[in-house]
This record gives C-alpha cells, sequence and structure tokens, in this order.
C-alpha cells in the first residue's frame, strides 16, 4: 500500500485516491459518506483505434533495427499530437529532413525495429464517434447499387482498416475502408454513404473502502478515507471485491474441506487458516462468496482455477469470479498465527480485498482493508497524536519472512545482524541477517531476501 510502511496493521490511516482514466462528471461531496460499492464517478469513453505506422514509407528509406532507434523521436508510452513528428531522418547532400508524423493524437505503444513499424492507440478523448464514408464516390459507383458491393450489413461491426466493400476496377479491385472502428449504423442508396458509429461506454470508479470522501478532485474523482485494519498478502489473482469477514474452521488438524463450507457464502470473505485447495476454492467461487484469504495453496491449483497460466509480471486482470490473497504463499503454508487472530477479531465485518500483485518494479502486493470506526477521544493513545514510523533496519528482536527458497514463507526472529558481508554457498558475498525460526532452527538468509515487520 503506498504510503503504508507496515505489512499487517491492526489500526492505520487508509487514503485512496480512485481516479477515472479520462474527465467525467463526479457524483459524491467532501465529506459524504461512502460504502465500497458507492460510484465516485462516471465517464463515457469511446475505444481508441490502433494505427500502424509504416516507417519505411513514411521516410521513404529501407531501414535497419539500429537506423530505427536513431530516427525514433519518440519512446514507448509517451503522447503525441496530431502531425507531431514521431521520427525523421536526414538524406543528400543538403541534409533535406523527412518526417513521419503521428496522423492521430495518441500514445506510442510499441515500436517494431526489426519491421521498422510503430504502432499508436488513438487517445479516446480525440476519438470521432462516427465517421460518414462515401463508399459509393470511392468506388465509382451508382448509390443505388451499393448494397451489392457491401460486404457489411446495417448492424455488423467493423474494424478500423477492414474493406467495407469492393468493385471492379482498372487493373483488378478498388476498395473503400474502415476509417475507425465501429457498427455500422446506415448503408444509404440514396446519397452512396455508409456510417459507421464507435459506440462509447461507460467508465466508473467505485469508493472500494467504506469511508469518507476526504477530497474532491474535479472531473476526476475523489480521495476516499478511513481507520482500517491492514493485512498485506505475498500473493494473489483477481481485482477489487468486498464482503463480510467469516472464518471457516475446519478439522483439528486446521485443514479445510469443501464440507465445511457450508451456510451462506455469497457475499462473504472467507478465511482459512492454513492450506486452500482447489476443491474448496471452485466451491466457494460457485456458492457466489466474494473473495477468499488463505495462508498458501498450490500454484497449479491456483492455474486451474484462472484457466490460464499466470503471468509473472502482475496479476488481477484475472477473469473469475472471485479474488483469492495468499498471505504466505504457495504450497501448505499456514497462515502467521497474529494474521489470522486479526482476521478473527473482525469477523462479521465488511471488508475491501484486492488480489493485484506485481512482482516486478514497482512492486505491489495483494491486500484484505477492513474499514473500523472511530476511536472515542478517550481511548486515542497519546502515541497516536502523532505517529512514528515504523524501523525500517533489521534489528534483533523484529519479526521478519523469507521471501525466497529454501525458507521462503518461514516467520522468525532476528537474533543477529552481522556488520559485514559474508560468503554464501553460491560465493556471493552479501549483507546477512540469523533468523531464528518458529521452529526453533537458527539459519543464516540474505538480507534481500527477508521482509521485515
Amino acid at each position: 500500500m503506498p504510503g503504508t510502511d507496515g505489512k499487517i496493521l491492526s489500526r492505520t490511516k487508509m487514503r485512496r485516491e480512485r481516479l477515472l482514466p479520462v474527465p467525467g462528471d463526479v457524483l459524491v461531496k467532501k465529506g459524504e459518506r461512502v460504502q465500497p460499492g458507492t460510484i465516485l464517478a462516471r465517464a463515457e469513453v469511446l475505444p481508441g483505434d490502433p494505427y500502424v505506422i509504416d516507417l519505411q514509407s513514411e521516410l521513404r528509406r529501407i531501414l535497419t533495427p539500429t537506423e530505427v532507434s536513431k530516427a525514433m523521436l519518440k519512446r514507448i508510452g509517451e503522447r503525441v499530437k496530431a502531425g507531431e513528428p514521431i521520427a525523421q531522418v536526414t538524406r543528400g547532400r543538403f541534409s533535406e529532413v523527412i518526417q513521419a508524423l503521428a496522423p492521430i493524437d495518441g500514445t506510442i505503444e510499441f515500436i517494431s525495429r526489426a519491421y521498422a513499424r510503430v504502432l499508436l492507440r488513438e487517445d479516446p478523448k480525440s476519438a470521432a464517434p462516427v465517421a460518414v464514408v462515401p463508399v459509393a464516390k470511392q468506388l465509382d459507383v451508382w448509390p443505388s447499387t451499393l448494397r451489392l458491393y457491401m460486404r457489411y450489413r446495417e448492424g455488423d461491426e467493423v474494424v478500423q482498416g477492414a474493406a467495407l466493400a469492393d468493385s471492379p476496377g482498372i487493373g483488378g479491385l478498388d476498395y473503400s475502408y474502415a476509417p475507425i472502428s465501429g457498427i455500422i449504423e446506415k448503408i444509404d442508396t440514396r446519397t452512396g454513404h455508409v456510417t459507421i458509429i464507435r459506440p462509447a461506454r461507460t467508465t466508473m470508479v467505485e469508493a472500494y473502502l467504506s469511508g469518507e470522501i476526504e477530497e474532491v478532485i474535479p472531473e476526476m474523482g475523489a480521495i476516499v478515507s478511513c481507520e482500517a485494519a491492514y493485512i498485506q498478502g505475498v500473493f494473489g489473482v483477481g481485482f477489487e471485491s468486498h464482503g463480510y469477514l467469516r472464518v471457516i474452521n475446519g478439522s483439528d488438524d486446521g485443514k479445510v474441506t469443501s464440507a465445511d463450507l457450508s451456510g451462506q457464502l455469497r457475499d462473504h470473505v472467507l478465511v482459512l487458516s492454513g492450506y486452500a485447495s482447489l476443491e474448496v476454492v471452485q466451491k466457494a467461487a460457485a456458492g457466489g462468496a466474494a473473495g477468499l484469504v488463505a495462508g498458501g495453496m498450490d500454484h497449479m491449483d491456483l492455474v486451474k482455477y484462472v484457466g490460464s497460466e499466470i503471468g509473472v509480471g502482475i496479476t488481477g486482470q484475472e477473469d473469475v469470479p472471485m479474488s483469492i490473497v495468499l498471505t504466505e504463499g504457495f504450497g501448505e503454508m499456514p497462515m502467521a498465527k497474529w494474521t489470522f487472530e486479526l482476521l478473527c477479531e473482525h469477523q462479521g465485518k465488511l471488508a475491501s480485498l484486492n488480489g493485484s500483485t506485481q512482482v516486478r518494479a514497482g512492486v505491489i502486493r495483494p491486500e484484505v482493508v477492513i474499514p473500523l470506526g472511530p476511536l472515542p477521544e478517550d481511548e486515542i493513545p497519546e502515541e497516536a497524536a502523532t505517529p512514528q514510523p515504523p524501523p525500517s533496519k533489521p534489528e534483533p528482536g523484529r519479526l521478519a519472512r523469507v521471501l525466497r527458497k529454501p525458507y521462503f514463507g518461514l516467520w522468525g526472529e532476528i537474533v543477529e545482524v552481522p556488520d559485514a558481508p559474508e560468503q554464501l554457498e553460491t560465493e556471493v558475498r552479501v549483507r546477512v541477517v540469523r533468523l531464528r525460526l518458529e521452529d526453533g532452527r537458527d539459519v543464516t538468509v540474505p538480507l534481500a531476501n527477508l521482509e521485515l515487520f
């Protein structure tokens, strides 16, 4: 969570900026109380078409991959305006400058150096909602005969660049192409025009948390804040969801089977103290559960639940009926005692969870957020008036969780922090700590492989 140093917090101040991707209408006011499903803002968005720019054609020369890199004036992710140069070369004795111009407002999405092509994604805000194409004129046919040459009918969907119609011409067929993606609304045999409409889709942003509108951001959204218990997981799938916490108790050894999932599951976030089997996950999803929080889960079971191999970059966009947050990792791992006790303490309360995980640059962890009511003034601890950030350095006595094999997912207490780097079995010299695991073993772990609490 941005701005939160701790990973498991019994109480903290949560602030979430909830914004639309494009300007729209904000539907809430400052100070208003909201629930997770409250719609904060809404916008009508026209999808932007992709445009492929052939640099060799635009720059009038054959380009090697190295020359493409030198010619590019823009990078992937940069926004450009229609008519703005995106690449250029010089040629001839007088160093004539030849430029490739952006045909539309948009964003550079991909650069193929091997094929000297640029993929430009049209800016939805500048996308034309309607295109009227003079097909009969382009094909030089009578308007009354237009339907004879059309490849589509009213109501058909077309993509930008598709051939709308064709007719015999000198030396072969003449074509009329769709300038935008959309739906054929009308084929006019009076004028010879074909009308394509680009249907807008409604984009909305919800509050996600149960809290108060701290600030309204005009045309874009708002900041929602609340006091909450916060639990950060190790891995998850599925996007934002919310439901009422319900702890599922299994047999004496802590294992939960599908038979233990009785009663009301719909709109609940189920909490398992340990392992989540595929059978349990599938029954929870079929019963309408909003989410599931567990200590661990088999990786292949998670793949079967998602329906495809899980990307190593980021999760959260999977088309799954229920979000999952794993607090410890993959395998039969029990949930940390204090994590489970915190969830049990708030059983029955409304919780928000997000399975989105990013393991590369800009790390994002899955989370469970349990909004809490404000403390009475006479119960606010004196030290809470000026919150102090937790220490970020490894110190003896601090709790830590191991993030890499061979002790992945295990918890322990730091007993020693050597000053000098030490050589590991891999012959690499790194900073290490001595860690006493919960089972009593003393192990040496690279500092970079630890998560401090």
